[in-house]
Parts: C-alpha cells; structure tokens; sequence
C-alpha cells in the first residue's frame, strides 16, 4: 500500500507521489491505484454525517468536503492558494467546489445535496488523478489499472459500501481499456 491521498480523497502527492509509487513495480509487473472520497450516513440516516462510535452526536463525513461546501455557501472570501502552505489540502478544496456550487445550490433536499458533494468530489479527484498518472514503470508489458467510487460508511448496525464509478486499464501504447461493465455490469 502507498498512500497518494489526502483530504477529501484527492491524490494530493501529485506526480511525484504517483513517481515514487510506480517506482517500486517490478519488470513484467502492474499497478493497481483506488481513489474515492467517502460520505457518511449517521444512524438518522443522514448522509454526509457519521455516527462514530464513542461520540455522542454526528460529525461529518466527508468533513473536508462538508466544510469546503458550508464555507462556499456561506458566502467566504476565496483562501489565497499561492500564499498558503499551513492549510493547503483544504484550502485546495474550498476553491475546488467553489467552481461547483451551482450543481449545489439548487438542491433543496439535504441528503441529495450531501450525494452530489460526494460526487463532485470524487471528480475533483479524479481530475488530479488524471493529471498524475502514467504508464512510466515496470517494462513495455506493465500496465496501470484504475479504480474510483465513493466509499460509503454506514450507520453501526449495517456493513460499509463502495459505489464503484470508473475502472480502466491504462497501457503502454497510451491506449485506454473500460473495464466498467465487464467488472460490473452495464
């Protein structure tokens, strides 16, 4: 296992975090790289809530992308992301679904609007992903696979869930293979 995410999920080791990750892939081997952001749903059957065990009331889950969101709506300047380095992942986000609370704002159901954070989230991350990986490892056999969704922690008395959204094969010709339906289903 190596860690390429941070907040929300987003792969915020960047090219060099991915660099140091297939730098480790064998001759003849492959890769295999999971990215999704998670959404909670509290024993009141909230989502973008967590009942966890040992506290007393529901926090946020995803809190970064819950408070990325709350910090949008209400109306906050924009953090200055050239000038900051003590909060950078957040402050990342906050400019992120900045660009995408127009596919919020208008949901007046809540946990609707808690789904769809959850998956302008994982796009955000998976637009980085895009932008970091590549098929630079291994030998001319190597290959990259790709895995996104969402992971869903759910209340105490059910298992967690994982919304699968995307699976590929990355090759060496530069090619692109969609294993999505093949893997799940259309």
């Amino acid at each position: 296992v190596f860690h390429l995410g941070g907040l929300a999920g987003v792969p915020f080791t960047g090219k060099t975090g991915f660099g140091a990750y297939s730098a480790h892939v064998a001759e003849g081997g492959h890769a295999f790289v999971l990215q999704a952001p998670h959404i909670g749903m509290s024993d009141e059957l909230q989502l973008g809530k967590y009942s966890r065990e040992g506290q007393s009331s529901a926090g946020s889950a995803c809190g970064a992308a819950v408070g990325a969101m709350c910090h949008c709506a209400a109306g906050n300047p924009m953090p200055d992301l050239a000038g900051t380095t003590d909060d950078y992942q957040m402050n990342f986000l906050i400019h992120e679904i900045g660009k995408r609370m127009g596919a919020l704002q208008g949901i007046a159901d809540e946990n609707a609007k808690q789904a769809e954070l959850a998956r302008q989230t994982s796009d955000i991350g998976r637009g980085m992903l895009n932008q970091i990986l590549s098929t630079n490892f291994g030998d001319e056999s190597s290959m990259l696979f790709v895995f996104t969704g969402i992971q869903i922690n759910m209340p105490f008395d059910f298992e967690d869930y994982f919304q699968p959204l995307s699976f590929e094969v990355w090759k060496k010709d530069g090619s692109v293979v969609n294993l999505f339906n093949e893997a799940f289903g259309a």
